[in-house]
């Protein structure tokens, strides 16, 4: 396909498409299925980053021959995935109305994926930049997923962090009583004995426990 890519690559791609696709020489019918296939994923999928915006980022990529628009969509990918991996149990996927520090954070994990493979690997040096990026965009993940960065949408308004998906009991902070062996052996923590103490004794008088 003679397509570029990266014309593909936008936070509204069926607009995108309808004021480009006059220019887009499509070899075949395969080539117009991939375009489809590749819009509707565009479209229900959370996209935090472009190709664009790794170009800007560090335009060196754009001038290597090795490095074409589709390879960058696909390290773009890879990164988006890790990044929801660190914010679903958190947070409701996708963004209504986007998250500009996520954006930031796929624009740089997305570059950072393509120095480590074009760069480091295939060079077969080690970049301490490359690592130290790295580093630093896992530990923002980090703290996102912990709750001590919040996140805001585009119009500046927070939003919710679920603390996860935990099913919470409340005897989960005692031992557990339950034992394999033999029952005269179980043993009742005894943290929950006087906490259960405390709690007939706050208890007004009622007959029916006596």
């Amino acid at each position: 396909m003679d397509a570029d890519m990266s014309v593909l690559n936008s936070q509204n791609p069926l607009l995108l498409l309808e004021k480009r696709v006059g220019g887009i020489i499509f070899d075949n019918g395969e080539s117009l299925l991939f375009i489809i296939i590749l819009l509707i994923y565009n479209n229900i999928m959370p996209t935090y980053t472009t190709v664009d915006n790794v170009l800007d980022l560090y335009p060196r990529v754009g001038s290597l021959s090795t490095v074409s628009s589709s390879s960058i969509a696909f390290f773009i990918t890879q990164a988006e995935a890790e990044i929801n991996g660190h914010l679903i149990n958190n947070y409701t996927l996708p963004f209504p109305n986007g998250a500009p520090i996520i954006e930031t954070l796929a624009t740089e994990y997305s570059l950072v994926k393509i120095l480590e493979r074009f760069f480091t690997q295939e060079v077969g040096s080690q970049n301490a930049w490359v690592s130290g990026r790295k580093e630093a965009v896992m530990d923002y993940l980090t703290k996102i997923n912990s709750g001590d960065i919040g996140i805001v949408d585009n119009s500046l308004a927070i939003i919710t962090y679920n603390a996860g998906d935990t099913i919470h009991s409340n005897t989960m902070e005692y031992n557990p009583t339950f034992t394999m062996l033999n029952s005269t052996l179980q043993q009742i923590d005894s943290d929950r004995l006087d906490d259960e103490l405390d709690a007939v004794e706050l208890e007004e008088y009622n007959p029916a426990l006596y």
